[in-house]
């Protein structure tokens, strides 16, 4: 995979298969736990995947990314520093629904001629807009899914910890800006813009909703809102009634809507994952119905789910190789290196972690989406589940802004006209700087023994 010679797609499921042959698990073993039964063992995860890639696809038809885009970098004036600083944030808010190259290349094809057209440099540009898709794929409820499977952690631990987690990116995104502008007038909207985040985050912390404990006991999505449901429903079904009789084919303000419905719906109404997607998706198909928007839908269901597959199959190639790691002939030689190496005290966790942050760079030991997820069952065993989540987001920062193996970086570079290596030197020791806030956040927490 470093070498670009072979992709993850292919090499996780041969690795699996390895590591089970030199682990002398028997041929029937490999060929019913660790292919068949790894293949569908992230099953929830890549269901909520495809959901949210069909209300993606359709955020993407109805024009309101582009739309959405457009409508801040008019508000945001001629400050480069304010355009800046609203592109990243408008960019994670669509990312926490979107997904995908071909999100990526929508969405910056408006975003970054903006920045550029303002005297933003093509690398801060191309470091903005790979911050703003990693700090809204923290929020992405799809990639929460993969976490509570192969973690077995419950949700509210995932929320907990990326709320504040989120002040932290943004904070250092700030920081990032405010440096790579080298205008000193833009010190004091910095200054302003923490202040901000600091005051939003403490207003957080304060009401309780994002504790662990309050989430776990929180209801369910019915019966509590069930009335409320309906009512909205039948709102929308007369809404699409009413634009159905005109033939309307404007994009109502109402639809700006779209992509923050299920994260609303999954934090605050405490909705599960795919009913809170479903809900995006209706809301979206009726609050912007056109006469066309069966064809629409249907389209989007169908290149929704074509565009996640790469997605899926990754995650059944992860399945095997959780498989594989997780038999007792391997976990039995495996864990005692492990729990020698693997930190147990807050100081040596920070510590640790920090410094081999990079392998969760090329698709490394330490990231989810490669090498990583065959040994992080092995990882929770001496960290525990929220530990071990904590730093698989903290430093997968760096795999997901820096890493030059990713074909949204690649893109990026290509149409910048630079080069992912230097994408990579521009961002690496700002998201650095937010892994260890994030370490440090999961010792707060009190997630480390």
């Amino acid at each position: 995979m470093y070498s670009r010679r072979i992709s993850a797609l292919l090499a996780l499921p041969i690795m699996a298969v390895i590591i089970a042959a030199i682990g002398q698990i028997p041929p029937t073993e490999i060929l019913k736990d660790v292919v068949s039964g790894g293949v569908t063992k992230l099953h929830n995860a890549y269901t909520t995947s495809m959901i949210g890639a069909i209300l993606a696809e359709l955020i993407n038809k109805l024009g309101i990314a582009k739309a959405m885009v457009r409508w801040v970098a008019e508000f945001s004036g001629d400050s480069p520093y304010a355009l800046g600083l609203l592109m990243t944030l408008v960019t994670a808010l669509l990312f926490s629904s979107l997904g995908g190259l071909g999100a990526v290349i929508m969405v910056g094809t408006v975003v970054l001629p903006v920045m550029l057209s303002l005297g933003i440099s093509a690398p801060v540009a191309g470091g903005l807009f790979l911050f703003g898709i990693s700090l809204g794929g923290m929020f992405n409820l799809a990639n929460w899914t993969l976490y509570m499977d192969v973690l077995g952690i419950p949700r509210g631990d995932i929320v907990a910890y990326v709320v504040p987690f989120s002040a932290i990116l943004v904070s250092v995104i700030i920081a990032f800006l405010t440096i790579e502008l080298r205008k000193l007038s833009n010190i004091k909207y910095a200054v302003i813009s923490l202040l901000a985040v600091a005051g939003l985050s403490f207003s957080a912390v304060q009401s309780g909703m994002f504790t662990p404990t309050k989430a776990e006991q929180a209801p369910g999505p019915l019966p509590e809102s069930l009335t409320g449901a309906v009512v909205a429903l039948a709102a929308l079904i007369a809404v699409a009634a009413l634009r159905h009789r005109s033939n309307a084919k404007t994009l109502p303000a109402a639809a700006f809507l779209t992509p923050v419905i299920p994260l609303a719906l999954v934090l605050f109404c405490k909705w599960d994952i795919i009913s809170a997607f479903i809900a995006g998706i209706t809301f979206g198909v009726l609050v912007a119905w056109r006469r066309d928007s069966v064809n629409m839908f249907t389209r989007s269901i169908i290149e929704g789910a074509q565009s996640v597959i790469p997605a899926v199959i990754l995650m059944m190639g992860i399945g095997m190789l959780l498989n594989a790691v997780m038999h007792k002939n391997i976990s039995a030689a495996i864990a005692p290196l492990l729990l020698a190496a693997i930190p147990t005290t807050g100081l040596a966790y920070v510590a640790v972690f920090t410094v081999l942050a990079p392998l969760a760079l090329y698709r490394g030991p330490l990231s989810l989406w490669g090498m990583g997820s065959g040994l992080v069952a092995l990882i929770k065993g001496p960290l525990g589940g929220p530990a071990t989540m904590s730093m698989l987001l903290s430093v997968g920062q760096l795999q997901g802004v820096c890493d030059p193996t990713n074909t949204h970086n690649v893109w990026i570079a290509t149409y910048l006209g630079t080069d992912t290596q230097v994408l990579l030197r521009k961002t690496i020791l700002y998201t650095w700087l937010a892994v260890i806030g994030g370490l440090v956040l999961a010792v707060i927490l009190g997630y480390t023994k």
